[in-house]
């Protein structure tokens, strides 16, 4: 139609012209005057300028009508068949750019629109990533962590700007989105100013700081999403003293020092040191030990630091990030080498100062733990300029010097989207691969990483339904067991009474048997002092005896002794009687003699007669004395055997005394020992009284436990007729989940996602 319509018009344009000649022919032919001559001049000058402008206009077109049934026309067919093919679950498909140029200005504002639409198209049908995981902190969260902390900075009212390096960015651009949703969900007064590109540079960001501030004056807070650009930001607004408050990103020196100074409000940190350490360790278990992820991104809690809390994460004395206990928990565990192979590994820093030296930290210590089970690592410096900070221009050729080199794997962040294709490469060379810090979102991989949680869905359905019966059938088992319990424990209790009663009597006879204990002590303990007595009255009587029966003996001996004299006596009594009979008999010689001397003799007749006198006087003494030893004799002898008798006596007194004193002995031991024994056993009896007194609160105390208990476990009962109920709902929960996993399966089974040999992408005629 469009041709068709040009058509008719350059043919009418041409009619006009020949239809002026024609008139300017016929008025020169007719009205050979000027004036009409000139006018037919001027209708043909002015025809023939209307057919140059028209067939002007005319290519203008033809050249629009070629790129819009061309260039334009070939991105539109593209465009609507990978919607198509989109919509009807074809996540593969990729779409190409023409070669072919526009050749209008209108046609190529349209194609670059259409352009931006196939770039669209195809971040959303990337290939997903093939590294093993991603370990870092989810952008977007960082955002809403740090709107929700400035909304209630600005307690819910304010105006606020962003700032963010470039929207080719993604971390960023997730950053300022996350905020900017919280603000939009939870603190609707606060409004946005405008979101602005520094593109990493920090004077560009200084300069765009102090313009907004100028445009708003009540500007409350400007969001930088980086950790980079703020310093300039910060010199820039104190200089102009420009009140703003300034939510930024990154625990760097430099950040903290201005956060000192309370040249920024707060910031956003992340666990740096902790994602690079387990990227690393991540890698080597994943080829030493097979390890997988429970999920392909394992994401770390953002930090928000402000002035009051900033001293728990950074230490003033060293000027350095430390990590709080709960952070160092997180780190991975390298695992045993058992295979004993020699890993090499690569790590792509996309630079190593400011935010990234935590980074390198981190990596340069896994690195260092790593070589305990022989791995060597390679860490690159990837930074060039800030134009193409982490582009894959400069990340892709370090990834294939990794492939020439043979390295086992590596670990990179990743800024740019297009080095993910360097990655995945890498991967299908043999490499394994993880990401850190920063990686961008692909739709494909979102929807992948659903379908891999839908099957693991239906697993973890299937095992919930399982444990659900399972679980039923226990709490069934469970509350038999629990009846019989309660059987038991009536029987228990029960028992429990009749015991109670038995100990009180038992401590009723306990406290009888102790006040007969104590009496009987009392009589014991009298007893063993009169036993004492009578043993120490034996003992002086002992002594007593023994002391008469010394003494007896020694009378006994003295009589022996006199005896014997009186013997000595006798005899000499004896010789006497035989000196007074030769006496006598000299007397009765010297009177003969006497007598025959005549009167010569009559005095010696006179001694004679005296002589016989005094010998008669001695036979008679010598007879009263032998009578009178005879008598003393006879007297001794009869004292001796009295004595003899005594002595005997004394013995047999002593020997009885003595086993009296033996018996008395025994006995006072005895008594002791009773004694000892009787306190000993009122002792025990105080401890049996007193066992029985605490056995009987024991007891008073496992009634009132077993009271208790009861109504525990008629609550527990209750419990698990209400866990029966909920199993029985878990289980319908669980089979309803199982047909929602099947069902997505099913659904799912129609998006074409993961990668064939032959997957469908490019467009054709």
């Amino acid at each position: 139609m469009k041709l068709h319509f040009a058509g008719s018009r350059t043919v009418t344009s041409i009619l006009h012209i020949l239809c002026a000649a024609a008139a300017l022919l016929l008025s020169a032919y007719l009205f050979p005057a000027p004036l009409p001559t000139l006018a037919g001049i001027l209708l043909f000058a002015g025809n023939a300028l209307g057919f140059l402008l028209t067939r002007s206009q005319g290519k203008r077109q033809e050249r629009l009508l070629e790129d819009t049934t061309g260039t334009v026309k070939e991105m539109a067919r593209q465009i609507a068949h990978g919607v198509s093919s989109f919509a009807s679950g074809d996540m593969r498909y990729r779409l190409t750019m023409p070669g072919k140029p526009c050749l209008t200005e209108e046609g190529e504002a349209v194609a670059k629109r259409l352009r931006t639409g196939i770039d669209d198209f195809n971040s959303m049908t990337e290939s997903p990533p093939k590294r093993i995981c991603f370990v870092g902190a989810n952008s977007y969260q960082e955002g809403r962590a740090a709107g929700e902390n400035i909304a209630r900075m600005l307690s819910g009212k304010g105006k606020i700007a962003y700032i963010i390096p470039m929207y080719t960015q993604v971390n960023h651009v997730l950053r300022m989105k996350g905020c900017r949703d919280y603000l939009a969900e939870y603190a609707p007064g606060i409004q946005n100013e405008g979101i602005f590109e520094s593109r990493g540079n920090p004077p560009t960001a200084a300069e765009i700081a102090l313009k907004a501030c100028s445009e708003t004056p009540d500007l409350s807070v400007i969001f930088i999403t980086d950790g980079h650009t703020p310093s300039a930001v910060a010199e820039a607004l104190a200089e102009r003293k420009c009140r703003v408050q300034l939510v930024i990103f990154d625990a760097t020196e430099t950040n903290i020092g201005l956060l000192k100074q309370g040249k920024i409000a707060s910031l956003i940190e992340q666990n740096p040191y902790g994602q690079a350490w387990n990227a690393l360790v991540h890698l080597y278990n994943a080829c030493e030990a097979s390890w997988k992820p429970t999920t392909r991104k394992l994401f770390m809690d953002p930090i928000y630091i402000d002035k009051a809390n900033y001293a728990t994460y950074w230490d003033d004395g060293r000027n350095r990030r430390i990590m709080k206990e709960d952070e160092r928990s997180q780190l991975a565990v390298p695992a045993p080498n058992r295979s004993g192979k020699k890993y090499r590994f690569g790590i792509i820093m996309p630079q190593k100062t400011g935010f990234f030296a935590a980074l390198v930290e981190g990596a340069e210590a896994a690195a260092s733990k790593l070589s305990e089970y022989g791995v060597e690592v390679e860490l690159v410096d990837a930074y060039h300029a800030q134009e193409d900070f982490g582009s894959a221009g400069l990340y892709c050729p370090i990834i294939q010097s990794f492939i020439d080199r043979k390295f086992d794997g590596f670990m990179t962040s990743i800024i740019d989207p297009q080095v993910m294709k360097c990655v995945n490469k890498a991967v299908e060379s043999g490499l394994k691969a993880t990401t850190f810090s920063t990686e961008p979102s692909s739709f494909r991989e979102i929807i992948l990483t659903l379908m891999d949680n839908a099957e693991g869905l239906m697993g973890a359905s299937q095992n919930l339904a399982s444990a659900a019966e399972e679980s039923a059938r226990a709490n069934i088992q469970i509350g038999l067991s629990i009846s019989g319990i309660r059987d038991d424990m009536d029987e228990q209790q029960s028992s429990v009474s009749d015991t109670e009663n038995r100990l009180e009597q038992l401590n009723r006879t306990m406290e009888t048997m102790k006040a007969s204990l104590d009496s009987y002590t009392e009589l014991v303990r009298k007893m063993s002092a009169e036993s004492t007595g009578g043993a120490e009255e034996m003992d002086a009587a002992v002594r007593e005896s023994g002391e008469l029966r010394t003494a007896i003996a020694s009378i006994e001996h003295a009589l022996v002794s006199f005896s014997e004299k009186l013997g000595s006596v006798k005899d000499f009594a004896g010789v006497i009687e035989g000196l007074a009979e030769s006496t006598n008999v000299l007397a009765i010689n010297a009177s003969i003699q006497a007598a025959r001397a005549g009167t010569a003799g009559k005095s010696f007749a006179v001694v004679a007669g005296e002589i016989r006198s005094l010998s008669a006087n001695s036979r008679t003494a010598a007879e009263n004395i032998r009578a009178t030893v005879n008598d003393i004799t006879g007297s001794m002898d009869e004292i001796l055997e009295v004595s003899t008798g005594g002595s005997k006596l004394v013995d047999r007194n002593l020997a009885k005394t003595r086993g009296a004193q033996q018996t008395f002995s025994s006995i006072t031991q005895g008594l002791r020992g009773s004694a000892e024994s009787i306190q000993t056993i009122g002792e025990s009896a105080s401890e049996v009284a007193a066992n029985g007194k605490t056995v009987k609160e024991n007891l008073d105390a496992i009634a009132t436990a077993t009271g208790s208990t009861a109504e525990r476990i008629q609550e527990i009962s209750i419990a698990i007729a209400q866990l029966e109920r909920q199993g029985s709902s878990l289980s319908e929960t669980a089979n309803s989940l199982l047909d929602m996993a099947a069902n997505q399966k099913v659904a799912f089974s129609q998006l074409s996602v993961k990668d064939t040999e032959k997957a469908p992408g490019r467009s054709t005629r």
